[in-house]
């Protein structure tokens, strides 16, 4: 049996690093915390102290140069994501990247071309996809429990009115995040969508900002088609104080329904019969994910979650996006 370390390098050391990340990795068992990157060490010190890191790297190229890095964890924002990947790919790291994996659609496969090319492990942070009760949902759909599924609903409706400015932060500023509320949020719910049932043939949709006064939307609406499959609507709103994070899956013969989204039930609905069906959530919402992504390093396998899997979270975007710019139905590239 290999006794082979994993050895991490974790670029961001924001809020995410803080609370998940490096507790994720030091807690994989075949883990290292090697590094991290900050630009300035001494400024840092306490975070850098907390996070216990091996070393630290002033600069990403410094760290793309250190050869005993295995894979990078890319926890930056969004418009840092393709040019950090695809150089830590070249360097010869495997890559694990925040969600959304890029600013558009063409970043996206430039990303999975090079891993391919390069044949580097490339992931995108949709951590859910780890989780029991959104495996239980896919375990379901595949057995056909649910029956003929009809109809698929997500709603996500909470209240961000930006950090400081579009200045002090990226996330509602769609050259650095590629979008608002669908980018930072919906995307999540969209690669559940792409997993569960497989990309929708069409759709339609409208993005706006109806209420806050930041140059990225803050509602978007979109009803979607499979040809051979369930409709579906999507509501992803960042300017309602009524918090809502929900999912009904409708079949011909059961409903399944998550509300919230990360709660620790799945209600099952049949005919007139309610079954609240109790399904815990890890403890670390990562640790999962990072977890197999080290694991397929060891086991010299493809990670459970690929590049291509992310890749599909984006089109659907990508098809929203657009379908909005031409007020028209549009089916997704």
């Amino acid at each position: 049996m290999t006794t082979r370390k994993v050895r991490w390098a974790l670029v961001g050391a924001g809020d995410l690093a803080r609370k998940r990340l490096a507790a994720a990795i030091r807690s994989q068992p075949r883990s290292i915390l090697h590094s991290l990157v900050s630009r300035d060490p001494k400024a840092r010190a306490p975070e850098l102290r907390a996070l216990a890191p091996e070393a630290v790297h002033t600069g990403f190229e410094e760290m793309l140069e250190d050869e005993s890095v295995d894979a990078v964890y890319l926890a930056t924002p969004v418009f840092l994501h393709a040019p950090q990947a695809i150089a830590a790919m070249e360097a010869g790291k495997d890559v694990l990247v925040e969600k959304p994996m890029a600013l558009d659609l063409r970043q996206a496969r430039e990303m999975c071309r090079v891993a391919r090319v390069r044949g580097r492990r490339l992931a995108v942070a949709y951590y859910r996809r780890f989780w029991p009760r959104f495996q239980l949902v896919k375990e379901m759909l595949d057995r056909g429990e649910l029956g003929q599924p009809v109809l698929i609903r997500m709603a996500l409706h909470s209240w961000y009115p930006g950090r400081g400015g579009e200045a002090a932060d990226w996330r509602i500023t769609p050259s650095k995040s590629g979008g608002g509320v669908l980018s930072d949020v919906g995307c999540h719910r969209l690669d559940l969508l792409a997993w569960w049932l497989g990309l929708p043939d069409r759709l339609v949709s409208q993005v706006l900002t109806r209420t806050h006064e930041y140059p990225a939307e803050d509602s978007v609406t979109a009803l979607l088609e499979w040809e051979d499959g369930p409709a579906g609507t999507l509501s992803f709103n960042w300017n309602s104080r009524t918090w809502t994070d929900e999912i009904h899956l409708v079949g011909t013969e059961a409903k399944l329904t998550l509300h919230p989204c990360d709660g620790g039930t799945v209600t099952l609905t049949a005919g007139r019969d309610v079954e609240q069906r109790p399904v815990p959530n890890p403890e670390n919402a990562h640790a999962p994910l990072v977890d197999d992504f080290a694991r397929s390093i060891v086991e010299d396998r493809p990670p459970r979650s690929s590049g291509g899997d992310g890749l599909q979270a984006t089109r659907i975007m990508d098809a929203v996006f657009r379908s909005a710019r031409q007020g028209a139905w549009t089916a997704l590239d």
